[in-house]
């Protein structure tokens, strides 16, 4: 995605300023009229825009000019999600330091920023994430939990640390399965020796637990 300025003019110019670190020309392009939520030819609040582009500057100068953390983008994300999914930890821990609650759900998914991170595979975000408060049995519009996602993406390290952190295994999505199905579903000759190691670890936390297992191989 390319990220071009949007074509209304104050909008763009409140980009520039954003970007060159000029907070007193971005607030008074706000005081004039400009929206500091307003944003770009792709439907990406500028603020999401300025962590997109890697732009530390940017990313302060409009949160110091008033831009809300929580605008959502078409997609539905805020900047919190946004944030989750990149490389660079700056973004993730300034929006958490201001109070933005580590929950915030997807505008049109219901998604929380931890689904973000997982799917971009972001470890220390999630990490992050998990320290600030985040809920590990959270789930999206259709039910499903960060097990189902992790159970769905082969992401078997967190499926253990999340059963760990306390995520319920009997949660089931809008269908009624729960992360299982997902889990077990590829055979043992194709999986990584790790996933494979993960994978005894999940059936002996469940068999501890007399939770039955749902391994049909």
């Amino acid at each position: 995605m390319s990220h071009d300025p949007s074509p209304d003019p104050g909008t763009a110019a409140l980009a520039r300023a954003a970007h060159s670190g000029d907070l007193a020309d971005a607030k008074r392009l706000i005081a004039d009229g400009a929206n500091p939520d307003a944003t770009d030819a792709d439907g990406t609040p500028l603020l999401q825009a300025a962590i997109l582009r890697g732009d530390r500057r940017g990313f302060e100068t409009m949160l110091e000019a008033g831009a809300d953390p929580a605008a959502a983008a078409a997609n539905g994300n805020t900047a919190l999600h946004v944030a989750a999914m990149q490389d660079d930890p700056t973004f993730l821990k300034a929006l958490l330091a201001r109070g933005l609650s580590p929950d915030t759900p997807n505008a049109r998914n219901d998604e929380t920023p931890l689904f973000n991170a997982l799917e971009a595979r972001n470890d220390d975000a999630i990490r992050t994430l998990l320290a600030a408060g985040a809920k590990v049995d959270a789930a999206d519009r259709y039910g499903a939990t960060l097990l189902h996602k992790a159970a769905r993406i082969n992401a078997t390290g967190w499926v253990v640390r999340f059963l760990e952190a306390g995520a319920d295994p009997t949660a089931r999505d809008r269908v009624g399965a729960t992360f299982q199905p997902s889990f077990f579903r590829a055979r043992d000759a194709v999986l990584t020796s790790q996933a494979r190691s993960d994978r005894e670890k999940v059936r002996a936390w469940l068999v501890e637990r007399r939770i039955p297992v749902e391994d049909k191989h």
